[in-house]
């Protein structure tokens, strides 16, 4: 059975299948609105996976039963397939900072609003209107900005629509990309996954630098790219629901593996109905503020400079 009649059997609508060794996302047949479905083809074409996110908790594989041994991969394909992957990054970098470099300042924002968030920190955000593809439809939004930058440079963008939609640009670079909300003399840096919880933490601590990752998988990276010093605290989300299904508590965990590469410590909200910090914000009420410091002061520690700060490196 082919690699295609293979993700059709398993309920995919797969749409062009290419040996390109990518994740590619699609629909299936129980969620035909969305794309959770995701399939890879090998740059031979030998073997390939795929997994539905709403059913599998792990990729399948699928191999050509026709070949016993796999087809040596020609060194001349391989180099025109790395030049056509930094064309398509090139591209898109220049995409998110052309969409940047054409937006508005920040104006007060419905997705921070029905967060109860002021506009403190927000002078490093941007507002732009116009479409995005969301689950393969266009939607035509004011979507607030949130620049990401790696080594001082600025390398995609994350859009957030009004109801909270975010989006990322496509083929840009993304891992060890970060935003710091910084303040002179900053007492302590907080390291926090996303914008919201990042500002509310920020808005909180008067004292405190925030570095924000954008989500849970770049915690790691980003500390192992910016090691930061002095006192450092990761400021996890409390995946509560998914732990009380048996399904671990990928926030907390998360945050302990970055938090582990420096011995710094993890802090993270708990009796709430929500999962993260800008969630308690909203539900501790007036001295919510206080209580956010002192429990994420709490779990700062001292952490030594590990090494000097990465060097120059050329970058898009």
């Amino acid at each position: 059975m082919s690699f295609r009649d293979t993700l059709i059997a398993s309920g995919f609508h797969p749409r062009d299948i290419v040996p390109d060794g990518r994740w590619h996302r699609c629909a299936t047949e129980d969620h035909p609105k969305k794309r959770n479905g995701a399939y890879k083809l090998a740059l031979d074409g030998c073997i390939g996976w795929w997994r539905n996110w709403a059913t599998d908790s792990e990729p399948n594989t699928w191999t050509d039963g026709s070949n016993t041994k796999a087809r040596p991969i020609d060194p001349a394909i391989l180099r025109a397939k790395r030049e056509q992957e930094r064309a398509e990054t090139l591209k898109a970098v220049r995409y998110a900072r052309e969409l940047w470099a054409g937006a508005r300042p920040y104006a007060p924002h419905d997705y921070l609003a029905r967060k109860g968030l002021s506009v403190l920190g927000c002078d490093h955000l941007r507002v732009w209107r116009g479409e995005v593809w969301v689950d393969e439809t266009r939607i035509l939004d004011d979507w607030l900005l949130v620049p990401m930058f790696w080594r001082g440079k600025l390398v995609n963008v994350q859009r957030i629509s009004t109801a909270g939609v975010k989006r990322q640009i496509a083929r840009a670079p993304q891992i060890g990309a970060s935003l710091e909300l910084s303040r002179p003399n900053a007492a302590v840096t907080v390291v926090v996954e996303g914008l919201a919880t990042g500002l509310a933490v920020f808005q909180s601590i008067r004292l405190a630098k925030v570095i924000v990752a954008f989500y849970a998988d770049n915690l790691t990276p980003v500390v192992d790219e910016l090691r930061p010093s002095g006192a450092v605290v990761v400021a996890a989300d409390n995946d509560w629901g998914t732990a009380a299904k048996g399904k671990g508590n990928p926030g907390i965990e998360k945050a302990r593996n970055a938090a582990e590469l420096i011995s710094c410590g993890v802090a993270y909200p708990q009796d709430i109905e929500g999962t993260d910090w800008c969630d308690a914000l909203k539900e501790w009420g007036e001295r919510a503020p206080a209580r956010i410091q002192r429990e994420i002061l709490r779990g700062a520690k001292a952490v030594r400079p590990s090494r000097p700060a990465p060097g120059a490196e050329t970058v898009p």
